[in-house]
């Protein structure tokens, strides 16, 4: 009955005809693949406009178990907070999981994020300026792959838990907030390290850094830049546990606008030895 509870849902949510609830199911079909993402509106989102935020699962989980895990939609009622959920992936056992590396990985996920974003648009009333994106491990990758492909589509982006020295290959900067785990196998360490300096030389970080929370340093941005936020959590390969407050508050410091203000308009894009120290000017 579970089951078929949720696809009459997953209907009457596509249908349109009821009002948002406290949870629904959208159901898309993707080049003949059934794409299907997990989404709490948020509590004025049929009567207002406001904020919209993409959670991404890491491999082999799914919508349902890093909902309830996670509980990011608690932390913040006002936004609508959506979990999609990965497509079964041959090249890692039929696990679930997201588009990956960028040299050794296909990318079949940016056009069901596409059409995502406009279901939810049609659905309920989105400040466009407030779209926000985060994902955890394999979901960090994908947070990436967003901010070098779509990085005028989202206000900001939170990538935890995961490893992404490509994005030096970013051409536009955008808000970014970094966490990492200490507890992750050392063998990252200096992986994480050249994240950093990446994603400040991507964002014309100047070098003069500040703390922006306890444990959390920002490079403070250039002209033409963006904030780069990173830290280290006490743990391993989790979300942390101040991972929802810290997320929230950054994503509020931060709308669609700056070198992203004409792209935004129009219909989107196509004390630490681990401490990575001051990157050079990107500019």
């Amino acid at each position: 009955m579970r089951g078929a509870g949720a696809l009459l849902a997953a209907w009457l949510f596509l249908a349109g005809g009821i009002p948002a609830a406290a949870e629904d199911i959208l159901t898309l079909d993707i080049n003949g693949v059934e794409r299907t993402a997990r989404v709490f509106p948020g509590r004025n989102a049929q009567r207002e406009e406001s904020p919209l935020v993409l959670v991404f699962h890491g491999l082999g989980d799914n919508e349902r178990n890093f909902a309830n895990i996670v509980d990011f939609h608690r932390e913040w009622p006002a936004a609508t907070v959506v979990y999609p959920r990965g497509r079964s992936r041959a090249d890692r056992d039929g696990m679930n999981g997201w588009h990956g590396f960028r040299d050794n990985d296909e990318n079949e996920d940016m056009a069901f994020i596409d059409r995502l974003l406009a279901a939810l648009a049609d659905r309920y009333r989105i400040d466009r300026e407030q779209v926000y994106v985060t994902g955890f491990s394999n979901g960090g990758h994908m947070t990436f792959n967003l901010l070098l492909d779509r990085p005028c589509t989202f206000a900001a982006f939170a990538p935890i838990g995961s490893l992404g020295e490509y994005v030096a290959d970013g051409a536009t900067p955008r808000p970014v907030l970094y966490l990492f785990g200490n507890g992750e196998p050392r063998e990252y360490t200096e992986s994480w390290q050249n994240t950093v300096v990446a994603l400040a030389r991507m964002n014309r970080a100047t070098g003069e850094k500040r703390e922006w929370a306890p444990g959390l340093t920002e490079f403070l941005p250039g002209p033409g830049g963006a904030s780069t936020i990173y830290g280290l959590y006490g743990a391993g390969h989790v979300w942390p546990s101040q991972g929802n407050e810290q997320v929230v508050r950054f994503f509020r410091e931060h709308r669609l606008g700056g070198n992203c203000a004409a792209a935004g308009a129009a219909a989107g894009d196509s004390g630490n030895s681990d401490d990575p120290g001051t990157p050079p000017d990107g500019r």
